[in-house]
């Protein structure tokens, strides 16, 4: 055997990555800082503080006083209420055209003296076309809300989406006395949707 075989070089232990002194940057650092700081103040903004009871689709608003009028606590609890209507109405109340979902804001079917077709629509829904400021939509996905939804809540939401001046919608408050006439006097209909026709027939 000879003698003069090379033994096999021994393995080097890997070792951690280092980064010399002063090669790093701070600017990944800024830039998350800002970015964390920026979300911060988008959420203090317009989640009310982070309290639940404040929240109003987007913007601050202080839950209803003890000493308050009755329609502005209803207006004040439909403002935290409408969540169940601002995934497709939006919380603009614009609605969504390419969708086929007409808007509330500005809407003749929301702002009439009366509002029957309004607690209507809110208990049965609608189906087939409907004329909204000039614009003719057609979406058969609106949920009745007559099982769902007891009469203060519906006179609630209804108050807010009336009395919303932000949306240009002036009309007067609903009351829960005004949506249970309403629903008893439609109880036959269960969960038939309306047809925008028949709606305009009876008021």
């Amino acid at each position: 055997m000879s003698k003069n075989k090379k033994q096999p070089a021994p393995e080097r232990a890997e070792t951690e990555p280092t980064i010399a002194a002063g090669g790093g940057s701070a600017w990944p650092f800024v830039l998350l800082g800002v970015v964390l700081f920026g979300c911060f103040l988008h959420v203090e903004n317009t989640g009310g503080a982070f309290r639940a009871d404040v929240f109003q689709a987007g913007m601050k608003n202080s839950p209803p006083q003890a000493d308050e009028p009755p329609e502005v606590k209803s207006y004040k609890r439909g403002a935290r209420l409408y969540d169940a209507c601002a995934g497709c109405h939006q919380p603009n109340g614009l609605g969504q055209p390419a969708q086929n979902i007409p808007p509330l804001a500005g809407s003749e079917w929301v702002f009439r003296e009366k509002p029957d077709r309004l607690i209507r629509i809110i208990l049965n829904a609608v189906e087939g076309p409907i004329t909204v400021n000039k614009v003719t939509y057609d979406n058969p996905a609106m949920t009745p809300f007559r099982d769902a939804l007891s009469d203060d809540v519906i006179a609630d939401i209804a108050t807010f989406i009336r009395g919303n001046a932000g949306w240009g919608n002036s009309a007067g408050f609903v009351t829960p006395d005004q949506v249970k006439a309403i629903r008893d006097a439609t109880e036959k209909m269960g969960t038939q949707k309306w047809r925008v026709e028949t709606l305009q027939a009876i008021d």
